[in-house]
């Protein structure tokens, strides 16, 4: 009898078809990173498990990982009649390790224990089938027919789907056999946190709860001992809420999510205090449960309240405080609040044992940009070169902006029955604009300025320069300086002078190049407009570092803007204060111009410019060297962006 290499066994439309389920599984349990795994795939019922070591084998080869072992353990034919001897050998002994777990086996404790992870491989779709179909026979197999071929059992169904035989004679010798089985609609994607990328130590934060949750329900420890409360804020978009379900999945733990507009919609404020205590009361029963308060913001900061409903929103937020607080604790409850303004959630909402860890997602950059693009595409597949090209063309956009076009391309994919392709995501994409020419000389210039006076005044160490190729047309953002900021200390009145120089840094260089500035500085939140007018704000009527010596209590930027509306005196001294820290900046780009004109020159060559470079492009031997003033700012990374 003839044996049948690996290679030809590979080659069929059977062992092609998993490869797809396979890669995806192996992409979740993530095999393609750098580090060796000790994963388990636990097959769908009625898999054929040889096809599918074939199958693993095949991709394992196809990309370069042929030191991983494959190991199988099979359903035991009676109770307690399992041999697990060799995956167990190989999780002990290897250091990467498949184990192909087929449907209803038993797992041994050595082996829970052992591998880093079990993935469920999720059965063949008709996906799986037209991509297989191409690949291997060059067949194009229409979406709709494979739907009907999908419905049938996989040892039925390859046994009638040979090469060279029509599908139409395919389908009917299906017919002949028994009813076909209900093809079950995909299931929608629903990530548990070890699948999200892009969420920094917010994931990790997320990890240690679940391994206390586990040491909590097993009374290893006590509820205090478990960091309980969170408050996450982002852009919109940035998958706060995908974030806290995630969360209870992967706690294996109950999902609540609420609002201020759902409670403060029950009716007046009695009922609205109800809303709030009964969701509260609702996760405790069901606990332990993930309980998200999206746009917690709503509820307000007590030091901000004016007007006449100030009693009702200040007994609202000591209502939300009473509940945090839970004269139990709140046992099993762990609340997450989410809000894309953080400095408008009252300071006492985020005090020990409330929501006392905050973390500021960001969006997405290049590389978790075409991770999230990849998790959303699912099943279908892309080339890592077109998932790239569209991690680039998307530049600024959010995770779910990403979701959104994804989606929209599959809509039209499965409209025109075929497999979603990475032009159809492209089209969805607002166009890149280049930034080139006198545009590009003009963004350099402005970037160069911030990074010239910041370093001249030693507020702080670059990190890198940036100055974009492309840029998304209508967003203002096209470069930034990335600073590293020393741990927080006491301030001075000129270590604050020096930072808002260093803002209007840009402004100055434009003035000195163009005898002018352009209009990228200001005119949306976050910019270095707006940045340093509020930072003088604070200086003058805070923390009085201005004319007059008293405290004006404004703690967020919407009470400075107030302050400065209603206030002559506060407005005229945060003028005169900007107007004397520009006229410094102009005079620091002045005396380094040449150094300037040398970093211009080299980010309109270079995209990227490391922070030590930076320096001493600008500050050569025998030129203007950095001031000797070390007064510092206080945070710990930041940027100033255009």
């Amino acid at each position: 009898m003839r044996i049948i290499s690996l290679a030809e066994r590979a080659s069929t439309l059977e062992v092609h078809t998993y490869v797809c389920a396979i890669r995806t599984a192996l992409r979740r349990g993530k095999l393609f990173l750098s580090v060796d795994r000790l994963l388990g795939l636990r097959l769908p019922p009625a898999a054929r498990i040889d096809a599918y070591k074939d199958a693993t084998e095949t991709i394992l080869q196809s990309v370069g990982l042929n030191r991983y072992a494959i190991s199988i353990l099979a359903a035991a034919s009676k109770p307690g009649d399992i041999d697990a001897s060799d995956a167990i050998y190989n999780t002990r002994h290897k250091p990467a390790v498949i184990v192909l777990i087929q449907d209803g086996a038993e797992i041994p404790l050595e082996l829970t224990v052992g591998l880093d992870e079990i993935v469920d491989v999720a059965p063949i779709n008709p996906r799986h089938l037209v991509a297989a179909a191409k690949s291997s026979v060059e067949m194009q197999m229409p979406l709709e027919t494979a739907r009907q071929l999908a419905t049938y059992p996989p040892n039925t169904l390859f046994l009638a789907l040979r090469p060279g035989r029509p599908l139409d004679v395919v389908l009917e010798k299906l017919a002949t056999t028994k009813e076909p089985v209900r093809f079950v609609k995909p299931r929608p994607w629903e990530p548990q946190i070890e699948d999200l990328e892009g969420y920094g130590d917010a994931k990790q934060w997320a990890l240690d709860l679940i391994v206390d949750l586990k040491d909590w329900r097993r009374d290893r420890i006590g509820w205090d001992d478990v960091s309980s409360g969170l408050l996450l804020s982002g852009p919109p978009g940035t998958g706060k809420t995908m974030f806290a379900a995630a969360l209870a999945r992967s706690c294996g733990a109950n999902f609540i999510a609420t609002s201020s507009a759902q409670w403060q919609s029950k009716g007046h404020l009695g009922d609205m205090l109800r809303a709030m205590r009964r969701s509260f009361h609702e996760a405790e029963l069901d606990g332990p449960t993930i309980l998200l308060i999206d746009e917690i913001d709503s509820i307000g900061d007590r030091g901000a309240f004016v007007g006449q409903n100030v009693d009702y929103n200040i007994e609202v937020v000591n209502a939300l405080l009473e509940l945090l607080d839970g004269s139990g604790g709140r046992p099993g409850v762990v609340v997450v609040g989410a809000t894309n303004y953080p400095d408008k959630v009252d300071p006492a909402l985020r005090r020990p044992g409330r929501l006392d860890r905050h973390f500021a997602l960001q969006l997405p950059d290049l590389e978790t940009r075409a991770q999230i693009v990849e998790l959303h595409l699912g099943d279908a597949s892309i080339r890592p070169d077109d998932l790239r090209t569209i991690a680039t063309a998307t530049v600024g956009r959010s995770g779910a902006d990403l979701k959104q076009y994804v989606a929209d391309a599959k809509r039209l994919a499965r409209r025109q029955k075929r497999l979603v392709e990475a032009a159809d995501i492209l089209g969805l994409v607002p166009p890149l604009k280049a930034l080139e020419g006198e545009e590009r000389r003009i963004a350099s210039v402005h970037e160069s300025g911030h990074a010239a006076v910041g370093l001249a005044l030693s507020v702080a160490e670059v990190r890198f320069l940036v100055v974009v190729r492309q840029k998304v047309a209508g967003q203002p953002a096209q470069g930034y300086v990335e600073w590293e900021v020393p741990p927080p200390s006491f301030r001075s009145r000129q270590s604050y002078l020096n930072k808002i120089a260093m803002l209007l840094g840009g402004i100055a260089a434009e003035k000195v190049f163009y005898g002018d500035h352009f209009d990228g500085a200001g005119g949306f939140v976050g910019s270095d407009l707006q940045l340093a007018t509020d930072l003088a704000t604070l200086m003058v009527a805070v923390f009085a570092m201005g004319q007059t010596l008293a405290y004006t209590h404004a703690p967020t930027p919407d009470l400075l803007q107030r302050l400065r509306e209603n206030d002559v005196d506060v407005r005229r001294q945060v003028e005169h204060v900007l107007s004397e820290q520009l006229a410094r900046a102009c005079e620091i780009v002045t005396q380094n111009r040449a150094g300037i004109e040398r970093l211009v020159a080299e980010l309109e060559r270079r995209d990227v410019i490391p922070g030590s470079d930076v320096r001493d492009i600008v500050f050569r031997d025998g030129e203007r060297r950095p001031s000797d003033n070390r007064s510092r700012v206080a945070g710990g990374k930041a940027q100033t962006t255009r």
